[in-house]
């Protein structure tokens, strides 16, 4: 399962094996003063953006990269799972939607990155 890892200064994506075969994607790494919000999504199929560009989409799955009128956001989604969404200002990818792990809490993941980024986690998705 894909991870959010705070590495100094830099919030980095880690994926297993199997995500950068089918998101056609490796390990990504943004500066954590980029980061503008993070937030918990307890249902981030209802706000997935654009179209599938490159990866996978199927049997409730999403991996890889979708385009949107605003650019690209990098989708990391397992079905019946939460997510967390972190929008940034620079780089690729405006926005980051990454399941966590079964029995994972959002909120409290959504509030390690924004504290480590120095800003306050915004309200969970509707």
């Amino acid at each position: 399962m894909a991870e959010l890892i705070v590495d100094d200064k830099d919030l980095v994506l880690r994926l297993t094996l199997s995500e950068k075969i089918w998101s056609f994607h490796g390990n990504i790494r943004v500066r954590l003063s980029s980061i503008l919000s993070v937030a918990a999504d307890p249902r981030p199929w209802h706000g997935l953006r654009g179209w599938r560009m490159a990866g996978i989409s199927l049997a409730g799955t999403v991996l890889g990269t979708r385009r949107h009128g605003d650019g690209h956001d990098f989708c990391i989604l397992h079905a019946g799972r939460p997510a967390v969404r972190v929008n940034v200002t620079s780089g690729r990818f405006s926005r980051f939607v990454i399941s966590v792990p079964e029995g994972g809490d959002p909120e409290a993941e959504a509030a390690r990155i924004a504290a480590a980024a120095g800003i306050a986690p915004s309200e969970p998705a509707s």
